[in-house]
């Protein structure tokens, strides 16, 4: 009689074990935005709920992993991509080749672009707060209306394509570099964002 209800005992813990990992892999695949089969619906439906609730504190790790999360992109070939509006908050583009991608609109606070190939690449409205460009190549690149307040920069600086309604606050840049900007004629206009005038962030007279 002990060894049957030892025996039912640990078929129960299997099968609680079997349901668990099927909780967990329906999970995966919902954070993950994978496609169910019908039958999984109503349960995918319902941990849906579930994760909304109790936000990332559910097998994080995994959910990371799916999505992407963590991601960095350094010595990675992106000519010509089309990245707006992501979110890249402290990524490592060190020495991507990213000649003509798109990054509009996107927020990159924090990420590094150190001698990257960005060479006409689009930063049109992106939160560039804190990023770095040392050393990249930043010939016809566009940071119209971007946020590049405490972004530090390098020479290349003096030849992007438009720095038009660029909020240029506590930016690090040469000085030398800074008056050639301020001589342009597309230093002009305010950030749609912070409402700070070009001219005055890089203090143009």
């Amino acid at each position: 009689r002990r060894f049957k209800s030892r025996l039912a005992l640990k078929l129960r813990e299997k099968k609680s074990g079997a349901k668990r990992m099927r909780a967990i892999g329906l999970l995966v695949l919902v954070r993950g935005g994978w496609a169910l089969s019908p039958s999984d619906v109503p349960r995918a439906e319902a941990l849906r709920g579930a994760t909304a609730a109790l936000g990332s504190a559910m097998v994080p790790a995994v959910a990371w992993a799916v999505s992407g999360g963590g991601k960095d992109f350094a010595g990675s070939t992106l000519v010509g991509e089309d990245l707006a509006n992501g979110q890249f908050v402290g990524k490592d583009f060190s020495g991507v080749d990213a000649a003509g991608t798109s990054f509009r609109n996107s927020n990159m606070r924090g990420a590094r672009f150190f001698k990257a190939d960005l060479a006409g690449a689009d930063f049109s409205g992106c939160d560039l707060t804190a990023a770095s460009f040392e050393g990249a190549n930043l010939a016809g690149t566009k940071f119209t209306g971007a946020i590049a307040e405490g972004t530090a920069f390098s020479q290349t600086l003096e030849d992007v394509g438009d720095i038009s309604g660029v909020d240029f606050t506590d930016a690090v840049i040469r000085s030398d570099i800074n008056r050639k900007l301020c001589a342009r004629d597309d230093a002009k206009g305010v950030n749609p964002k912070t409402s700070v005038d070009t001219r005055d962030s890089l203090f143009c007279a």
